[in-house]
Order: structure tokens, then sequence, then C-alpha cells
């Protein structure tokens, strides 16, 4: 997938929001991106060394996941249907390039991640969230809640049967390593960084409403590019260079460059280009 920075980075200040535009592309954004198999490779990497650490299923989610297989068959994925829920899970999780998460609406109407799988998470764990509101999920991040809670719980709770949204997210990191569990450590950014130390972690985020089950398949497609790509494009760089000027410190302290802004900011604004 192509970014499309002027999309990602808004001319504007910073700001949280959700960035939703409809889409029927589903066969594309399934599709295999990567020729050489190197993203599936790691995903089996990941699920074979520690399946409970990047894959969970609830009972809750199994009517979700039921659905999300028939949907993988339509893209042309062999499940084996005799194998057990959480190994279909395992299956899905092997056979796509992208994460997902299965959210399911409770008794109180309130969606909570009831499964999926997460090889390729920013800093966070499935099992963290497994059977949590959406506040909850999203407490960590300063502000959004008071800003985008309430709308989001009721964008999942109108979302049609069979509808397709899509957003991206973006994240920044010193490396580009596909696989950010918390469990595994990392180099921060920090003031000494270079253009050539620091990647963007952008996410191709799917929501999509499973009929039968209401369940929200919320696919999670991650594209690591180096910040030099954006560097290398002065519209974008001006935009991010804005963005990442207005964030409040505590937002920048969360996505992990408060330390680093500056640097950034003088990377994407080099008076020589």
């Amino acid at each position: 997938m192509h970014p499309d920075w002027n999309r990602i980075f808004p001319d504007a200040d910073h700001r949280w929001i959700m960035g939703l535009r409809r889409t029927d592309a589903l066969a594309e954004y399934f599709a295999d991106a990567d020729a050489t198999r190197s993203v599936r490779a790691e995903r089996e990497h990941w699920l074979a060394a520690d399946p409970e650490k990047y894959a969970a299923l609830l009972p809750e989610a199994e009517s979700g996941l039921e659905e999300t297989v028939e949907l993988a068959r339509e893209l042309g994925a062999v499940i084996d249907a005799d194998q057990s829920p959480f190994e279909q899970l395992l299956s899905l999780g092997r056979h796509w390039e992208l994460d997902f998460v299965l959210m399911h609406p409770g008794a109180d109407g309130v969606f909570r991640p009831m499964g999926g799988v997460v090889c390729f998470p920013s800093s966070w764990a499935l099992r963290d969230k497994l059977a949590q509101p959406m506040v909850f999920v999203h407490e960590p991040v300063p502000n959004l809640n008071s800003v985008l809670g309430r709308q989001i719980d009721t964008f999942l709770t109108k979302q049609l049967p069979g509808e397709a949204w899509r957003r991206e997210n973006w994240s920044l990191a010193r490396d580009g390593n596909w696989n950010h569990h918390p469990s595994r450590p990392r180099i921060r950014l920090d003031a000494t960084i270079s253009a050539q130390d620091v990647w963007i972690r952008l996410e191709h985020q799917l929501l999509l409403k499973l009929p039968r089950s209401q369940c929200v398949f919320f696919g999670i497609r991650m594209d690591v590019v180096p910040l030099q790509k954006v560097i290398d494009d002065p519209q974008a760089a001006k935009r991010f260079a804005r963005i990442l000027s207005t964030i409040p410190e505590a937002a920048a302290d969360y996505k992990g460059f408060a330390t680093a802004r500056s640097a950034l900011i003088k990377l994407l604004d080099l008076p020589t280009r």
C-alpha cells in the first residue's frame, strides 16, 4: 500500500480525529503485498514461538471468528474446518499479512476486544486489552477519550452490517522492526537521532461489521516506512513538522518522541531542501 501522506498528515495543527472513509475494496486490503513473503514468515515465527502472547480467543468471539473464516475462504484462504477455533485463529494469523482484533458487543451494547491475532503491535499487548471496554483500551492515549470516546462507541454501535471503513494511524520508532510487543527491548528516540534512525509505523486500519455476530472486525495492516521517505516529500515534511510541533507534551510522551521532538522537526524542516 502506498501511503497518502497528504491524508495521513493533514495541513493542520495536531488533534485526535477518527478520519474514517468508506471502502469496498476488501480483496485489495487482504491481498498479499509482500512478494518476498518475509512478512508472513515473521508472523509464522512469532505464532510458533509464543502463540499465547500473540493470539487470543475468548468464547464470546467464536461467532465472529466463524464469520471471519468464511470471509477468508471467500478471499481464497484454505482453513481446515476440523481444526479447533483457536487453531483456525492461528491459521488466519499465518495466512494474512495483517493483524486483526474481533470486537464484540456485550449485553450492555459496549464493544470489547474478545480475540484476535496481533503479531506486530506498537507497544501494546492483545491480552491486556481482552474483554475491556474501548474507554479502557484507549485510556493510555492522553485526552483521546475526552475528545473521541463517545464518538467511537457511537460509531461501532451504529455501523451497519457489511459496512467497511478505513483509516490510518501513525507512530514513530528508532528501528524498522515489525514486532514492537512491550515485552521486547527497544532503543528509544531522543535528541541524538539522525534521519536514518527514525521509522514511521503506519497502521492501515479496517473496521468491518460482520452481519450475524455483529462483531466488528478490526484489521491492522502495518507499514514500516523510513522517515527519509517523508523528508524527501517537501509538502508532507512541512505538514508532519506542523503536527509534531503542535502535539501536546503528554501525547508526544505517549508516542515516544517527547525528547526527540526538536530533532525531528529540524530533520523535517531542513533549510537546504
